[in-house]
């Protein structure tokens, strides 16, 4: 049986010799965020000419979905789809190492009937300006970009403009390794212009068969001309699995941004929760001298700038609340718990914490208040940070662990401490709960206190 390696859909040869003013390429699986990545191309405000190349990979979803496709295309519009019936990429059995797409990119962007080539990732999608936008943007240039918006996959709702990733050259979290970065599905480039570039779509950066689009952001940043379009007009789809997602979540948490599924979720916030219970005590007249914090402690506040905070197992004068709410600073908002705790040593803890000087900022909760991670859900509160131990009971340790998951937001963090000497225990107990809920622990030796932390993605 003989595949078609090239098929034209649904318009006579005279109708697509006249080169188009865009070629937008597309390689894809087929899976079904094809269709709104290809509708929202249909969508676009532009009046000039489109056509539109679809390369098939290794069709993993729906065979039919391109002839779909093809009977919803606009009259300015042309389907056309490449499919050699088989894979070029490596990770496939197939000869070129990029994983994704193989040589299918590349193919495109040379059988494309027009200049002006802009790209398209299958589970990406475009504004209806994107392209008007970019075409504008090229004119006289090599090649254009634009802003992206982060979406969160759970809810398929843009969170922000990316500030810190494809923010074009000389810029952001990619200036000093690569010189920048665009995404490709951000990018226009004038073919003709560029003519030796395409085959680096073909190739990895990576080992893993990643890193095509350094490749070429590189090779344009350092020999042709690019201007941005200045407006975030691509959006792109923010997954827990990649390996940049716990640095997006630290970022955007840094820049008080949330998720649109938390800014959806009904509650309180922690402070006004912690407000429920009434005025805080009257500071001592001795200052409170908190524990030194340990080295991961100090990294991962810097790091993830948590701005709400829980302490469990706070210990009978809070000490581990004392270092978290020093190293966390003015801004942030802190309750401390303790199950072990009587009146008498509540108010020591909270009077400890008073006397940090933070105020409402600093609480305790008291014991006839009940289980903290209970108090603060049935109020809908969920935290940054969550404080645990130490504690050597490893069945105590899952069972503070268990209930102290629903509490986090998402990208937040569990923080704990054990002992030196029963370091193996909680290792072992930690990383059996973290694959359970499937995160992962990590222990990182910085100092004495074998401080471990899991990440919720």
């Amino acid at each position: 049986m003989v595949s078609p390696v090239f098929s034209q859909i649904d318009k006579p040869r005279a109708a697509v010799q006249p080169p188009f003013d865009v070629s937008v390429v597309i390689p894809t699986v087929l899976r079904p965020e094809l269709g709104r990545a290809v509708r929202s191309v249909f969508a676009q405000a532009f009046e000039g000419r489109v056509q539109i190349l679809l390369g098939i990979d290794d069709p993993i979803g729906d065979p039919a979905l391109p002839a779909t496709l093809a009977g919803e295309c606009p009259a300015t519009m042309h389907l056309s789809v490449l499919d050699p019936g088989y894979s070029t990429s490596a990770r496939h059995g197939g000869l070129y190492p990029n994983r994704f797409s193989g040589a299918l990119r590349t193919i495109l962007t040379y059988l494309a009937n027009s200049r002006l080539v802009a790209y398209l990732d299958d589970d990406n999608w475009w504004a209806p300006d994107h392209l008007a936008s970019l075409v504008r943007a090229i004119d006289g240039m090599d090649w254009a970009y634009s802003q992206r918006l982060f979406v969160e996959a759970a809810t398929n709702e843009p969170i922000c403009v990316d500030q810190w990733e494809s923010v074009g050259p000389d810029a952001g979290l990619f200036q000093e390794k690569f010189g920048g970065f665009v995404d490709p599905s951000s990018l226009m480039i004038d073919k003709i212009a560029c003519h030796d570039l395409p085959p680096l779509w073909s190739l990895a950066a990576f080992d893993d068969g990643s890193g095509e689009d350094r490749l070429v952001f590189k090779a344009l940043k350092e020999h042709f001309r690019g201007r941005p379009t200045g407006l975030a007009t691509s959006y792109y789809v923010i997954r827990p699995d990649d390996p940049m997602h716990p640095a997006r979540l630290h970022m955007m948490r840094a820049a008080g941004i949330a998720l649109p599924s938390e800014s959806a979720m009904p509650g309180q916030s922690l402070a006004e929760a912690m407000a429920d219970l009434g005025a805080a005590p009257t500071p001592p007249a001795r200052v409170a001298t908190p524990p030194e914090a340990s080295l991961l402690t100090r990294e991962l506040i810097a790091r993830l700038k948590p701005r709400d905070l829980l302490v469990l197992a706070a210990g009978p004068e809070a000490g581990s609340a004392l270092t978290l709410a020093d190293a966390a600073g003015a801004d942030a908002h802190l309750l401390a718990a303790d199950a072990g705790w009587t009146l008498v040593s509540h108010m020591t803890a909270a009077l400890n914490l008073a006397a940090t000087g933070l105020g409402s900022a600093a609480r305790t909760l008291p014991p006839d208040a009940g289980s903290a991670t209970e108090w603060l859900l049935c109020r809908g509160v969920t935290v940054d940070l969550i404080r645990i131990g130490p504690v050597d009971d490893a069945g105590a340790l899952v069972e503070l662990c268990q209930a102290a998951w629903p509490c986090l937001k998402t990208g937040g963090v569990l923080l704990g401490e054990g002992a030196t000497a029963r370091r193996p225990m909680v290792q072992d107990t930690i990383e059996s709960f973290a694959r359970s809920v499937g995160a992962e622990c990590l222990v990182p030796g910085l100092d004495q206190a074998g401080d471990w932390i899991v990440q919720k993605l």
